[in-house]
């Protein structure tokens, strides 16, 4: 991976209730997180995602309640890693909640409406370096997902009897990385 190894890190998904967060979380425990932290404005969302994922993917996620963007840097204290996947348009932290954490590597945001997840990205971000992590905005790594995309219909044309769920595109990647 362009941006370093995921194994045995911390990781933080900010709003991560929804599909995307969700997604980043699977993603986040397949490549080896050691711990992966989801959070949500309310506990009781943060359990029930926790909980669906375990449920349907085996995979451990840590529930946390919040709400503000003082809670939400609080949520990043000691973690390695941060993929903001919440609301478009929803600012969830500022430039100054991140960028002088002395743990985070890669900071990522899928959002690529202003205002942007996290301040002081930008969503042309494609693996810049900022006092010290790397850094990922929405359109960024959105060629990425691009790539992605052509490569597994070039799969499906290898085979008319292929299935490429979330998990055999996700290994697709890895193989592109």
């Amino acid at each position: 991976m362009t941006s370093g190894s995921i194994a045995g890190k911390r990781a933080v998904v900010l709003a991560g209730t929804g599909p995307v967060g969700q997604r980043a979380a699977l993603m986040l425990a397949k490549a080896g997180a050691s711990e992966i932290i989801l959070t949500s404005r309310e506990q009781v969302r943060a359990e029930k995602t926790a909980r669906d994922l375990s449920e349907r993917f085996g995979i451990a996620v840590k529930p946390l309640e919040a709400p503000t963007a003082e809670d939400r840097a609080k949520a990043l204290e000691g973690a390695h890693i941060v993929i903001a996947a919440g609301a478009t348009g929803v600012e969830l932290l500022k430039e100054e909640h991140w960028i002088s954490n002395p743990t985070l590597e890669l900071v990522a945001d899928a959002n690529a409406t202003p205002p942007l997840g996290l301040g002081g990205l930008d969503m042309m971000d494609r693996g810049a370096e900022r006092s010290g992590k790397k850094v990922w905005g929405a359109i960024g790594f959105g060629t990425l997902k691009l790539s992605l995309h052509r490569a597994c219909i070039a799969r499906l044309f290898e085979s008319n009897t292929q299935v490429l769920n979330a998990e055999a595109i996700f290994d697709i990647a890895r193989e592109m990385a």
